[in-house]
């Protein structure tokens, strides 16, 4: 059966390992066979557990201290290159999940694989890494598939061969939202975001946010441990208004009880280049705001979706939310258009689409007859988001 072979540096509960595997689930049912390489340092990642995957897994982990990060980064990159050049020969295909597994890009060249690169990131640091990181994907990839076209224009690889894929939300995740109902007063008014624990990602304006507007209830879900969300507390002055949350396998619950679902990333030191807690926060029917420059500018839509705010403006994030806060009429209209916007990311064409380019790299010996792809009905998104 045709082999696949998938790298990806940190198994957590991010956005770049929830799309990979969404990415391996296509791949597996079209009938490759795929070993998965990743390291799982903390609990379960989206990539932990992946049924009809080998795991071959690695250590690797992130630290504090950045000597610390880069020393475990190079010596990760020499165990993937061995590993690579073990497992992969002229048949075979290697997925690089993002710029970082670059040992892997190499070893695969090494032994004539083909190598196809999932693009996410434009803003890794020191700037030297990245360089040497496009460097490598440059001369290695035979193809790019790039999450938005923030992406492709950004990192501008001269590569001919390259794609813009949007990520989409599993099927799964889809229906549960689609079925919730609609936010609605007296209920409290709950912002809600989700991110890494990195001032970069707006955590600290989210929590001025919180001092700033005491009649709402703001929500923070942190991709860290109980520890490192405990110990971030115990640092910070934080209104009774908010609570803090570690990262989880389940967030229903937080969508949920949300209003509103934001974005404060920093546009001068990290530019969201898709943001799935947004596309998650329009199908469940909830208004966004988030920065105006970016892939997750092209998932909202400014005015209809959500608004556009830099989240170094305090007063006009919160004057969006005061609006949303006092406009029943403005914000059911734009939770209506939520929903629709988040059918037009559909996971029949994000399978589509990838069946497509890894088939013109190594076709399926037994090619799985797939069936029919129904489009969902907006209309019934319309009439739960009433």
């Amino acid at each position: 059966m045709a082999r696949l072979i998938a790298v990806h540096l940190l198994n957590d509960r991010s956005g770049s390992p929830l799309v990979l595997r969404q990415a391996l689930e296509v791949l597996r049912d079209a009938g490759y066979t795929i070993d998965l390489l990743t390291a799982t340092p903390g609990d379960p990642g989206f990539l932990s557990d992946l049924p009809g995957v080998q795991l071959h897994p690695l250590a690797y982990r992130w630290s504090a201290r950045q000597w610390r990060t880069l020393l475990a980064f190079a010596l990760v990159q020499w165990v993937l290159f061995w590993k690579v050049l073990r497992l992969a020969g002229p048949d075979s295909v290697v997925y690089v999940n993002s710029l970082l597994p670059a040992g892997a890009a190499l070893a695969a060249r090494c032994r004539g694989a083909r190598v196809v690169y999932h693009l996410h990131e434009v803003s890794l640091r020191p700037a030297p890494l990245r360089r040497l990181l496009c460097a490598v994907a440059q001369h290695t990839a035979h193809r790019a598939l790039c999450v938005s076209a923030h992406v492709r224009t950004t990192l501008a690889l001269p590569l001919v061969e390259q794609a813009v894929v949007h990520n989409s939300l599993g099927d799964a995740f889809l229906d549960q939202a689609l079925a919730a109902q609609p936010y609605q007063q007296p209920a409290p008014f709950v912002v809600l975001m989700a991110c890494s624990l990195r001032d970069y990602k707006g955590v600290p304006e989210f929590v001025a946010l919180a001092w700033a507007l005491p009649e709402m209830s703001f929500e923070l879900v942190l991709n860290a441990t109980p520890e490192a969300v405990a110990f971030f507390a115990t640092r910070q002055a934080l209104p009774p208004n908010i609570t803090l949350f570690a990262a989880t396998a389940n967030m229903h619950p937080h969508y949920q009880r949300a209003a509103v679902v934001v974005n404060l990333s920093r546009p001068d030191e990290w530019v969201e280049t898709f943001g799935m807690t947004v596309l998650e926060g329009l199908a469940y029917g909830r208004p966004v705001v988030v920065p105006p420059v970016g892939g997750v500018a092209e998932v909202n839509v400014h005015t209809r979706t959500g608004f556009a705010i830099n989240g170094r403006n305090l007063p006009a994030l919160q004057q969006a939310l005061r609006l949303l806060y006092t406009q029943p009429r403005l914000y059911a209209r734009m939770a209506a258009a939520a929903r629709q916007r988040a059918l037009t990311f559909a996971p029949e064409r994000f399978a589509q689409q990838l069946r497509e380019v890894f088939a013109g790299l190594l076709p399926v010996a037994q090619p799985q007859p797939q069936p029919a792809a129904q489009p969902r009905p907006v209309a019934h998104a319309l009439r739960v988001a009433a």
